[in-house]
């Protein structure tokens, strides 16, 4: 358990999800002028914690294994694929 809280990769991309979706949860906050806590674990809406999850993980990936390294180029392929399935989905909703 020691190693797994000690991992600053995947440190980083949970930092960068929770910060999406507190700033969704405020945003929401002053637009609606109720506090509505289910924000803070629900998907959709903007900004997008998945985004946020991936571009994090893969930022942090790409600092501490360099940017010729193998863990970064499937990070980013990762995050390409999550980025471009997110926005699909929010087009297709919105039709």
């Amino acid at each position: 358990m020691t190693e797994l809280l000690s991992n600053r990769i995947l440190i980083a991309a949970v930092i960068g999800w929770a910060v999406a979706q507190l700033c969704k949860t405020i945003l929401e906050l002053f637009q609606q002028r109720k506090l509505i806590l289910s924000r803070l674990v629900s998907s959709g809406g903007m900004p997008s914690s998945h985004t946020a999850l991936v571009t994090s993980l893969a930022t942090a990936t790409g600092r501490l294994t360099g940017l010729a390294s193998a863990p970064f180029a499937i990070a980013v392929v990762f995050a390409g694929i999550v980025m471009y399935d997110a926005a699909g989905v929010r087009r297709a909703v919105s039709i």
